[in-house]
């Protein structure tokens, strides 16, 4: 099985577009979204997809409310801070990674197979030991300069790192 992952996308609807797109034609059975959809309307996005999605809420998500009715209306289901999601036999936690501690917490606990994160806007795939922790970056792109996603595939554990685009660096961007 193949799960699409995606996280911090700061409202940036063409980046959601190109991640789903890439899913789909990958053949990705579920979606996981680590925080910071930030606004309801990004739900448009994912409108006859056909792909499950389960997302958690980042620290610049403010109406967890419409985020959640809104995205229920395209089949979306959203877990809460953290979620547990069993796919495929493994055990996988789901949360954006605001409170660093906590993250390293779930990571001692051994207690999943998967930790997919975000928060940092930094790609990262790591072994800490039975947990593979996989953050899928930002498809926001103007943090790090880049635009990435994720697909793990549930058999081998493997994780393909999904380029969407160099985007110019707010820091870019505030310079001209």
């Amino acid at each position: 099985m193949l799960i699409g992952i995606m996280s911090d996308a700061h409202d940036q609807f063409q980046g959601v577009k190109d991640a789903l797109s890439a899913f789909s034609q990958r053949g990705v059975s579920l979606i996981l979204f680590a925080g910071d959809m930030i606004g309801s309307g990004n739900c448009y996005t994912f409108q006859d997809l056909g792909i499950p999605i389960k997302l958690v809420y980042g620290n610049n998500d403010g109406d967890r409310v419409g985020l959640a009715q809104e995205f229920a209306r395209v089949g979306g289901e959203y877990l809460g801070d953290f979620g547990e999601v069993e796919a495929d036999g493994l055990r996988i936690a789901l949360m954006h990674g605001t409170e660093e501690p906590l993250v390293r917490a779930v990571l001692a606990s051994q207690i999943y197979d998967v930790l997919v994160r975000g928060h940092s806007h930094i790609f990262e795939v790591s072994r800490h030991g039975k947990t593979l922790l996989v953050n899928p970056g930002e498809i926001w792109g103007h943090l790090t300069g880049f635009s990435t996603a994720a697909i793990l595939d549930t058999s081998s554990l493997e994780v393909e790192r999904v380029d969407l685009g160099r985007h110019k660096t707010y820091r870019e961007i505030i310079k001209g």
